[in-house]
């Protein structure tokens, strides 16, 4: 739903996907500097403001991240934080002036846990649905290597629904390796975002009943407001 409120759709302990687009879709993610300096920031500020991250994916002009925050103010205060800093000390890297992401990131929420599995998977697939299609192995900046081969990365908590997998690590791993693979070659089978239909956003993923029933109170509450608005402003104009 456009331009709805965040505290709408992001509640007090909400597992989030969050992705936002570099300003006019220009590629200031694409290098080495950009990538590093997001990556750095998240891990700087994550724990000051209780973000935990299950996976990510950077690509060069828009990020995923997949996540869980203690609070919703949390959340939206991180991303602020987060989006200021970089744009700041990008802008000044490449001598530049203005926004370097866009105003508004998407953050859809997910019910269960295996609802959060395929989110990650869309995550670290993200370079293979380029037009390089690239193996994930083969991308640096995402949670694959985590997953896949159990390389430490500091940003990442090991969700429930991937230690399931699993009780020893290396099965874990195997065990994420062949779901990765299984689904590229079957890709042309596979819908291509869990939380996308038909060109526009969803902000709830999971179940259709459970999304259907939280898209209706979230649409609801938007109106109700919306109407408040509305009222406030004829009362102000005495119309």
């Amino acid at each position: 739903m456009a331009n709805c409120p965040r505290n709408l759709i992001v509640f007090d302990d909400s597992v989030f996907h969050v992705t936002w687009k570099c300003h006019n879709e220009d590629w200031l993610l694409s290098s080495e500097f950009a990538k590093s300096l997001y990556y750095e920031l998240l891990v700087k500020y994550k724990q000051y403001y209780d973000i935990t991250f299950f996976s990510y994916c950077f690509m060069d002009n828009h990020p995923h991240m997949t996540g869980q925050c203690k609070t919703q103010k949390g959340l939206s205060d991180f991303f602020r934080v987060v989006n200021s800093c970089f744009a700041k000390t990008l802008n000044k890297h490449l001598k530049r002036k203005g926004q370097a992401v866009m105003d508004r990131f998407k953050s859809p929420i997910m019910k269960s846990d295996e609802d959060l599995m395929s989110v990650i998977i869309y995550n670290d697939l993200n370079p293979f649905r380029t037009i390089k299609r690239l193996h994930p192995k083969n991308h640096k900046w995402s949670s694959y290597h985590h997953y896949a081969y159990g390389k430490k990365d500091p940003l990442l908590t090991d969700p429930e629904c991937y230690k399931e997998m699993g009780k020893a690590p290396k099965k874990r791993q195997k065990h994420y390796r062949y779901m990765i693979n299984e689904i590229m070659k079957n890709d042309h089978r596979m819908p291509k975002c869990p939380y996308r239909k038909k060109g526009s956003y969803l902000c709830f993923v999971g179940d259709p009943i459970w999304a259907e029933k939280n898209f209706r109170k979230l649409r609801d509450k938007v109106n109700k407001r919306r109407k408040e608005w509305q009222d406030r402003h004829r009362e102000f104009f005495g119309l």
